[in-house]
């Protein structure tokens, strides 16, 4: 019974997407097609802000005159755009991405306007209840930024702290992600038995799901039946000489909590840079590598006056990308440390971030912070962007 209901759940989602879907191809249709006729906007603004009432009224609050005068104007504006500057061109292109774009309004654009709007405003435990009854808010104008350079996050850890760690780690990760992937590919790209098998085996610990891997990992980091320990403890019995290094087990989970995130991110990331650039290696002409035999040049001459230099237009997008991802992991932290509130020892921006907003309710805060966070990856892509021009006009 419960598997009948759970189908039955799953068609009627599937049947509201595909009304929705409908209902917006309609929508653009009509606008696309009769853009020109003198009906086009009495019959619009007629007939589109009621049903859009009809439609978001109950969600948005009932149906009332201040909602019908938001949806007029937004219709009038969408009309006078498709008169005067669309004028039906480019009907089916417009058509098919229409569901898509308007999803990735919905998923992304109203968020962050409305993370925009939180950051300017005070919404947290004591404020919570006014914004229910109200539907306002207090206006702090740029406290809540100012808050986020003056006042930590969290408990033991300031901004400053946290943001010098997220760049060592992110510095870090991507570092060691780009020599790994790097070494790998190049083994890779010779002829040699079994490159398949090699290569299906390396890619396991990216392709797999992220919770397993990680969870998986962290298992081999215990104080005591890990098998990180027990290999150091074999290594320090077979050479004794090892302990007076400092070599030995350790607590990984509790004394050297970034450490062990770290690790087990280098191993999660090596597979990806491996299979971007064994890519670009592959599409690397054999005649370069050719004259340069017949010039007498070295291993290492190729390496640096071909391999690199035609790699890298391959390369900066990759490390564009492990560099957003890496420092927004916040997966690997908490999976690792197990922790919702604990530890701070291995705490980044974003874990930081969640804290705030999930476990000390400081939301307007957390949605400032948020902000600063997606300004500082905007400019590190940007500045990733830049080089990635230059190598393409290098290359």
């Amino acid at each position: 019974m419960e598997i009948l209901k759970s189908i039955q759940e799953v068609v009627w989602f599937i049947l509201l997407i595909s009304l929705g879907v409908g209902a917006l191809e309609g929508y653009f249709y009509y606008h696309f097609q009769y853009y020109d006729r003198k009906w086009f906007f009495p019959a619009a603004l007629a007939v589109m802000p009621a049903l859009a009432l009809a439609v978001f009224g109950q969600l948005l609050g009932g149906y009332t005159f201040q909602l019908w005068v938001y949806f007029l104007l937004a219709e009038a504006a969408i009309a006078a755009a498709f008169r005067y500057l669309v004028q039906g061109r480019h009907t089916v292109p417009y058509l098919l991405l229409a569901p898509a774009f308007v999803g990735l309004a919905l998923l992304l654009v109203y968020p962050f306007v409305f993370e925009i709007y939180l950051s300017f405003h005070d919404l947290k435990l004591t404020t919570i209840m006014m914004w229910k009854n109200t539907g306002r808010l207090p206006f702090v104008g740029i406290d809540q930024y100012i808050k986020v350079f003056t006042t930590s996050p969290l408990s033991e850890v300031s901004f400053w702290a946290l943001l010098g760690r997220t760049l060592l780690w992110t510095f870090t990760n991507v570092f060691f992600h780009v020599a790994g992937g790097f070494a790998l590919a190049l083994l890779l790209n010779n002829n040699i038995r079994w490159k398949g098998v090699y290569r299906t085996l390396l890619v396991i610990p990216w392709a797999m799901p992220q919770v397993v891997a990680v969870l998986a990992m962290r298992g081999e980091f215990h104080s005591q039946n890990g098998f990180v320990n027990i290999v150091l403890t074999k290594l320090t019995e077979a050479m004794p000489f090892l302990t007076q290094l400092g070599i030995g087990p350790v607590q990984w989970l509790s004394d050297y909590p970034l450490v062990t995130c770290t690790l087990i991110n280098i191993w999660l990331g090596i597979p990806f840079m491996m299979v971007v650039i064994l890519g670009g290696l592959q599409s690397i002409s054999s005649s370069y590598y050719d004259a340069a035999d017949i010039d007498g040049a070295s291993y290492l001459q190729k390496l640096r006056f071909i391999t690199v230099p035609l790699i890298r237009p391959v390369m900066m997008p990759a490390v564009t990308l492990g560099t957003v991802w890496t420092f927004n992991n916040i997966n690997v932290i908490y999976l690792v440390t197990g922790q919702s509130g604990g530890t701070e020892q291995a705490d980044i921006l974003v874990s930081a971030l969640y804290k705030a907003a999930f476990t000390y309710n400081r939301y307007s805060y957390s949605a400032a912070f948020a902000i600063v966070v997606f300004a500082l990856l905007f400019f590190i892509s940007v500045t990733y962007l830049h080089g990635f021009d230059a190598a393409k006009e290098d290359r």
